[in-house]
């Protein structure tokens, strides 16, 4: 080996150990998703007459298989088919088939139609205003919050004439928007039977409503208040409870009860950590949790 060879081999190792360092960095992270271009209007359809063929398909469904293509029509259809569906869904009176069109709309509706949702709000036809109501809450749009408090303040104008399913469900969309209108109503719903079924939903329509306004509401219901009412309130802080009040709750960390503490540990992690609840905590686990949490600054 000469000596011109010498400098041409170091080179070559030198470029070697470069690559092989650039092929052990670690991956770089892949650019954050860009929110979605909310829709002024529907699409129109290729072909109406087709479209509400298929929804008549989806509706009547006499053979298994036709229902099925239809709805696998309108689900290609998208943005297309909702507003004839919605319509369709409105009028019908027959469950299952009600049902099925449901389905087919959950499919179909998605967050970049929030604004075209929410012109629904006002429908003459309970089942279309159930339905976009409760299906905007779960993307949550601070643009449609105006509408959602409007319904909201026609829902609770009806008093105990107002449909359950609707009063729950315009609570639901306010919420979601980041108004504390309609609070009152998922508080109730986080007190009784609904919570069991619904708290994934409700807890992530409350994440809209996070600060100090919805904190002060519910803090103010913890003066005096018996279990049930310290429970619901627990849950609510977890959703859309202020970072800044958190060690407001330490004192329900000694609770005698459980569910209290527990709740008490849960709503602390989602006010402080942005963190879910823990499900089925053991009683042990919780006092342990309970120290570490007393220990914390808040």
């Amino acid at each position: 080996m000469n000596r011109t060879t010498l400098p041409i081999l170091a080179l070559a190792l030198a470029a070697l150990v470069v690559v092989s360092a650039r092929a052990e960095d670690p991956p770089r992270p892949a650019p954050a998703a860009q929110p979605a271009e909310k829709l002024a209007a529907w699409p129109k359809p290729a072909d109406k007459d087709a479209l509400l063929t298929d929804i008549e398909r989806v509706v009547k469904a006499h053979i298994p298989e036709m229902a099925a293509g239809g709805r696998e029509a309108l689900i290609t259809a998208g943005a297309a088919a909702v507003p004839f569906v919605l319509e369709r869904y409105g009028k019908e009176r027959d469950e299952a088939a009600r049902k099925r069109l449901h389905e087919v709309l959950l499919a179909i509706t998605a967050a970049d139609q929030t604004r075209l949702l929410a012109k629904e709000f006002e429908s003459k036809l309970l089942p279309v205003r159930v339905f976009t109501l409760h299906r905007s809450a779960a993307f949550p749009d601070p643009e449609i919050r105006d509408a959602a408090d409007k319904a909201w303040a026609r829902v609770a104008k009806a008093g105990d004439k107002a449909d359950p399913e609707e009063r729950y469900a315009a609570a639901l969309c306010a919420a979601s928007a980041g108004s504390v209108a309609g609070l009152e109503a998922l508080f109730e719903a986080c007190s009784g039977k609904r919570w069991d079924k619904e708290k994934r939903e409700i807890r992530a329509a409350l994440q809209g409503a996070r600060g100090k306004p919805a904190t002060d509401l519910l803090l103010a219901k913890l003066e005096k208040a018996d279990r049930k009412t310290k429970v619901a309130v627990l849950r609510m802080l977890a959703g859309c409870g202020e970072k800044a009040q958190a060690a407001r709750l330490k004192a329900f960390l000694d609770d005698e009860d459980n569910t209290v503490r527990v709740t008490a540990i849960n709503a602390l992690r989602g006010m402080v950590d942005d963190a879910q609840p823990i499900e089925d905590l053991a009683a042990f686990e919780a006092i342990e949790m309970a120290k570490a949490w007393k220990g914390r600054a808040l």
